[in-house]
């Protein structure tokens, strides 16, 4: 997806995931749709190649806030990369673990019968992009923030409206030691992202029985 010189992605396994039915839903903002696979890991990607301003990019999963990147400018920082991808949450200091698509589990254990009336954000990440002021850069060992919610695996009711569908959740832990990273003091300049990215996702079949992945054509023979 493109919004200025902006660019993001998803990719699957490595792989840039193909973008269905863009969309500019608002000013600033682009929507798609991306086919999802159960037990199959991701990452959210996004490049600036012309780094005029700082930027903090914010990726949300299923309503839920996953990660927060500083981009520098290229004028102060001109040896700072200029694309950022992020396939996992730190879980500790010395623990990551990865964004992982799955199959939302259902029951017909009528204890989850409350599932039924309660509103959730499954199927979209969302990558908001906003212009910095910077005050202060400290490079050194990343500090990890306790606390913070963690997608896991969600039951729901079979007769709820997402029984059959996916969501996002981590997957095992492992070892990783805390990276040196640029810790940034500043502010936000507006009120509103300079770009909103949004992929809602799927899976592939749900996509093509809603319309939204064309059917194959059929190869009629003499």
């Amino acid at each position: 997806l493109q919004l200025d010189d902006f660019t993001a992605w998803i990719s699957l396994n490595g792989v840039a995931a193909e973008a269905y039915a863009i969309e500019n839903s608002a000013v600033n903002s682009v929507t798609c749709w991306i086919a999802s696979e159960a037990g199959t890991k991701f990452s959210v990607n996004w490049r600036n190649n012309t780094r005029n301003f700082a930027v903090q990019g914010a990726v949300s999963i299923d309503g839920i806030e996953c990660d927060n990147h500083i981009m520098l400018d290229a004028h102060n920082y001109p040896n700072r990369p200029n694309a950022v991808g992020v396939c996992y949450a730190r879980t500790s200091d010395y623990t990551c673990r990865d964004f992982m698509f799955s199959a939302i589990e259902v029951t017909d254990d009528d204890e989850y019968l409350h599932t039924l009336g309660r509103t959730y954000q499954f199927g979209t990440i969302t990558l908001d992009l906003w212009r910095l002021q910077v005050v202060n850069v400290v490079t050194k060992p990343l500090e990890h923030q306790y606390g913070g919610p963690v997608l896991e695996s969600q039951i729901v009711h079979e007769r709820s409206k997402k029984a059959g569908t996916h969501h996002v959740k981590y997957g095992e832990e492992y070892a990783s030691p805390p990276p040196v990273v640029d810790m940034v003091t500043g502010y936000k300049l507006d009120q509103a992202p300079c770009a909103s990215f949004t992929f809602k996702y799927r899976p592939f079949a749900m996509l093509m029985a809603n319309g939204i992945v064309p059917r194959p054509v059929p190869l009629f023979q003499d």
